[in-house]
């Protein structure tokens, strides 16, 4: 087990953060170890004098490590794919989740191998119970999860993640998919704390992992291609409408589809950046009373006639429990006498969604991917069916962003 120390003991760090005098309290470390900024060349400084890996991410504030963590626990995915920009994906022994991991786009990077997410022990229970004796057993060296994941959606509660952090492991890791609900814990601190962008947990994984220099070079590439991705997006008014549908949830399943909100209550989430970045018009404006979603209907459906449809969390879905969820929703629809009538099927502008859980490289490939299937005159078609059993590789000279320049980063061959 990787030996670790806090800045301070942990009633320490409560007041600290209580008090509202720390930088971290007050959300303003959100940009302070941004890219190569101070946080970042300091704890490399640390790092190559071999004092510590330290990285500071809230809620948890600082963390010191003797060395470099050999066995980590992962999230649902957001935080593989960070490990895997790092190029330390390898050291996952366990996760909250495998589901949600999508490992696909992966294939088109030369050189970057990363576990099975199905050979990821998980450290939850099927009915979503923390499995704490399991945990002993396995002895990682870091849980790479915001611990208030562990609590509000586990059941464990302030002692246990006191003692998980004493006994077992420290955490490091930020819920920053969605906007946090009004009832989630902020342990170990008295007060909601701030939220980061992806690259700013890139930023602050690099720090901790010694390789902030693979962070910088990440983000660059990552903010370069968005970059040029947002500023060719079309006018509005040259913009198709947009339903963007669960991709497992249809009348057959459960009466109805369900309709996200494309827009997110905080900028820096990554759960449904995409559409945010390539201004995605909603077929359903102004119809989600303040939820992320709605329960809609054939009827629904027919009176907004979006253009297009996309099938958000399409990728996990294709292959869920050995079931192919997406295929079941989409050949429901073209079946469907009422879905036959809509615009989006009778013209086939239905197509695979992305990943909720997505860091730097997966958001990379879904918002390439996004940009074809709603704009193909500005960034060229998706290629892609939406039921087809893999995702497409696109050539190399309709590419949105160069694999191989980031696949050699990743390596470490840049």
């Amino acid at each position: 087990m990787a030996e670790a120390e806090r800045d301070g003991n942990r009633s320490t760090r409560r007041e600290y953060m209580k008090d509202g005098t720390a930088l971290l309290a007050a959300g303003s470390l959100a940009g302070c170890s941004d890219l190569s900024g101070g946080v970042a060349e300091s704890d490399e400084t640390q790092t190559q004098a071999g004092r510590s890996y330290s990285g500071t991410m809230a809620p948890v504030g600082e963390l010191r490590l003797e060395s470099k963590p050999e066995r980590i626990v992962g999230g649902w995915g957001f935080e593989e794919d960070i490990l895997t920009a790092l190029g330390e994906a390898d050291k996952l022994v366990a996760a909250e989740g495998n589901q949600f991991w999508f490992t696909g786009f992966y294939d088109q990077l030369p050189g970057v191998d990363v576990p099975d997410p199905g050979s990821l022990d998980l450290v939850r229970t099927d009915d979503w119970s923390l499995k704490t004796e399991f945990l002993y057993e396995l002895d990682p060296d870091l849980f790479a999860v915001d611990p208030n994941r562990f609590i509000s959606y586990y059941g464990a509660d302030e002692d246990d993640i006191s003692e998980i952090e004493d006994s077992i492991a420290p955490f490091f890791g930020n819920a920053s998919r969605r906007k946090r609900g009004d009832d989630w814990p902020t342990w170990p601190g008295d007060e909601p704390y701030a939220y980061y962008d992806i690259p700013e947990l890139v930023s602050r994984y690099g720090d901790l992992f010694g390789k902030s220099e693979t962070a910088t070079a990440i983000n660059d590439r990552y903010r370069t291609a968005l970059e040029d991705m947002r500023s060719r997006v079309p006018p509005e008014s040259a913009r198709p409408s947009v339903a963007l549908l669960n991709a497992q949830i249809n009348p057959d399943t459960e009466g109805f589809f369900r309709a996200y909100n494309p827009e997110t209550a905080i900028d820096k989430t990554y759960g449904k950046k995409q559409y945010r970045d390539l201004g995605l018009v909603d077929a359903f404006e102004g119809e989600y009373g303040g939820q992320a979603g709605i329960q809609i209907d054939y009827e629904a459906l027919l009176e907004v006639d979006p253009d297009v449809i996309v099938f958000h969390f399409g990728v996990n879905y294709r292959d869920w429990n050995d079931d192919d969820a997406l295929r079941k929703t989409v050949e429901g629809m073209r079946d469907s006498p009422l879905g036959q009538k809509l615009t989006a099927v009778q013209e086939d502008e239905l197509y695979v969604g992305g990943s909720a859980y997505q860091g730097p490289i997966i958001n990379l490939f879904q918002t390439e991917m996004l940009g074809k299937q709603l704009y193909p005159d500005e960034f060229g078609e998706w290629p892609g069916e939406v039921t087809a059993g893999e995702l497409p590789e696109i050539p190399e000279d309709e590419w949105l962003f160069d694999r191989e320049e980031l696949a050699d980063i990743v390596s470490g061959s840049n």
